[in-house]
């Protein structure tokens, strides 16, 4: 309801509800629900934000402000912005197409920024002016989502991108060079990457913590050409009973200068506030080389207050969980929480460990004990601290895989992106939902943010040729997926997606040949078993896909065996009853690859039963 700006709430602060366009906007029906952020509306608008916001800033997009005091939040009513799109659309009988035909003049109010005038243009132009009329039309045609391409290059050429600053955090030397301090050290530099990450997300990007592993080695001209790296901080932390010594230098890629240094010694019990320090000063001195409207307050990026012995075990934790080792991770968060309860990132990847360890390929607990304690575990979190991202990243993979409510996944996705843009895992779970709701260009935009946050990680080089084989581009996954084994020949997962994607292309031996290395790599998982039975019944060795269903039966009387992996070798064997019996079972055990069958090429002798569109509908998708 539309409060006047003069009016109070209960505590006596002024509130208004303004929309941002000129004049005062009607209310629309109060039972309408509201977009309440700029990620809601942007999303609805199929938008990215950075459009939304130019929209609203100079053709008057209505967006209205509920203001209390001196903070504000935006939200927007979807009747007001229907109707302001449709205003904007071409006539009924406008061509837009191309040929010799002029296009024809825009129906509705066209795109004038607010303040502006509407200039008119007379018919005996000079040809100076011609070029100039002809680039504001294709602005405007490019502002209503008809020639976005246009629209890209053209605003790129009057309005040039500023350049983005990235700085690269080398691993720091521990001193002395023993184990346990060598994972402090990591641990401690990783969080300083995660702190630095959040000061200016849109002007300063930090590369993640698996890319300064990966490549810490690299010379400062190599992180400059390769990575197009502006600075590089480096330094030591020494540790000598319980005092702490950390030093850090700054410096400059273009010609190796040294930009700053500093050093910064307290007592251990004190690393929490040292490693603020550090991130501060870092962030300040390269703030002055930032485009003017850099964020300057640095409190975001602070870490609160918490036991510094519980933050180290949580530190360990992290960097356990960077190696993907679950239960090394999971010992540690459980050791800071033993210390601390209430400390909220403990909480959260805690939450994260349960997660994935009930999730396949791991397998090493059913849905029905690890979702309870992931749940409970992220909102846990999220009551200590509401900008928690990785919280929001459960409760966006719960409310996808298990509750199947896919516009609640959309908003936790979008929520943890918004409080933490450089969060890679916001990035790459909001990528596979998008990829499970059939909106693969997107998810391919969130894996790219994501590399280029990360860009020496295999587990997004995978991914992306993931997305690749459920878009069905089978020899983009095959390239992709050969190119991430080239570079991390040990890693299973790129495995799996090539020998699929060879499947699909009916490349059977090549497909049999990774699988079967696949499931020998990794102990005859149950997953990778399911996958390899899968294809041998379609590559015609009926014998042989039944000898993995006795495998997988022997394998459930000692552990969890999810339901789908029988469904899988079943679908090979084109028996659908079995198949139909087993994808039932899944649908009760909540199992979370469930949703990824309406795209994925494997389930496509199902799609024209009743039984898998049913199965697809009450699984949330459409």
């Amino acid at each position: 309801m539309y409060n006047p700006p003069n009016s109070r709430d209960g505590k006596g602060l002024p509130v208004s509800d303004t929309p941002s366009a000129p004049g005062k906007l009607p209310d629309p029906d109060s039972n309408e629900r509201r977009l309440e952020s700029w990620g809601e509306i942007a999303t609805y608008l199929r938008r990215d934000i950075r459009t939304v916001q130019r929209w609203e800033h100079d053709y008057g997009l209505p967006v209205r402000r509920l203001v209390i005091g001196k903070m504000g939040q935006v939200y927007a009513y979807r009747s007001e912005l229907d109707r302001w799109m449709k205003q904007r659309q071409p006539g009924p009988n406008d061509d837009i197409g191309s040929g010799d035909k002029q296009a024809p003049e825009v129906q509705g109010p066209t795109l004038v920024p607010k303040g502006g005038e509407d200039p008119t243009i007379s018919k005996r132009t000079p040809a100076a002016w011609r070029w100039k009329a002809a680039i504001l039309g294709l602005l405007l045609l490019a502002s209503l989502g008809w020639i976005n391409p246009i629209h890209d290059w053209i605003h790129d050429v009057l309005f040039p991108p500023q350049k983005k600053i990235h700085l690269f955090v080398r691993p720091f030397a521990s001193l002395p060079p023993e184990p346990d301090q060598q994972l402090f050290v990591r641990g401690l530099k990783d969080e300083m990457i995660i702190q630095l990450g959040k000061v200016d997300p849109d002007r300063l990007g930090v590369f993640a913590p698996t890319t300064s592993d990966a490549e810490g080695a690299k010379s400062i001209a190599d992180l400059r050409s390769s990575l197009q790296a502006d600075y590089v901080l480096e330094g030591s932390v020494r540790r000598a009973l319980d005092q702490l010594r950390i030093d850090a230098v700054l410096i400059a890629t273009r010609d190796g200068s040294q930009v700053w240094s500093k050093s910064y010694t307290g007592n251990a019990r004190d690393i929490l506030q040292l490693q603020d320090n550090v991130t501060e000063d870092v962030a300040s001195q390269i703030r002055g080389t930032l485009p003017a409207g850099t964020k300057s307050d640095l409190g975001s990026a602070r870490v609160e207050w918490v036991d510094s012995r519980a933050y180290e075990a949580y530190l360990e934790g992290r960097v356990h969980w960077f190696d993907r080792d679950l239960l090394r991770s999971k010992e540690s968060y459980e050791r800071a929480l033993k210390i601390d309860p209430g400390y909220p990132r403990a909480r959260a990847g805690l939450a994260m460990i349960f997660l994935l360890m009930g999730q396949s390929p791991n397998d090493a607990l059913p849905p029905s004990q690890s979702v309870p304690l992931a749940r409970e575990a992220a909102k846990q979190a999220l009551r200590g601290d509401v900008k928690n991202a990785d919280a929001y990243c459960v409760m966006g993979n719960i409310a996808q895989s298990y509750d199947h409510d896919m516009p609640a996944a959309e908003h936790h996705f979008l929520k943890a992106i918004e409080v933490d843009p450089a969060n890679v895992t916001a990035h790459e779970w909001y990528g596979y939902f998008l990829t499970v709701n059939n909106r693969m260009a997107e998810a391919l935009e969130q894996t790219k943010l994501a590399l280029e946050l990360d860009p020496a990680s295999p587990l997004l080089q995978n991914v992306q040729g993931e997305i690749y084989y459920y878009q069905r581009d089978f020899d983009a996954s095959i390239r992709q997926e050969l190119k991430t084994l080239e570079l991390s020949p040990g890693f299973l997962y790129p495995r799996i997606w090539l020998a699929s994607a060879y499947r699909e292309k009916k490349m059977y031996r090549e497909a049999l040949s990774e699988f079967d290395l696949a499931r020998k790599h990794s102990n005859d998982s149950p997953a990778l078993l399911g996958l390899y039975g899968h294809a041998l019944a379609i590559a015609g060795d009926k014998a042989g896909a039944q000898q993995v269903l006795a495998k997988l039966e022997q394998s459930a009387n000692t552990r969890y065996v999810p339901a789908l992996y029988f469904a899988a070798v079943y679908t090979g064997l084109g028996d659908k009853e079995q198949t139909f019996r087993w994808l039932e079972k899944a649908f009760n055990e909540q199992d979370d690859r469930l949703v990824y069958l309406g795209v994925d090429p494997i389930a496509d002798p199902l799609r024209g039963d009743p039984r898998f569109q049913q199965l697809m509908k009450r699984s949330g998708l459409k």
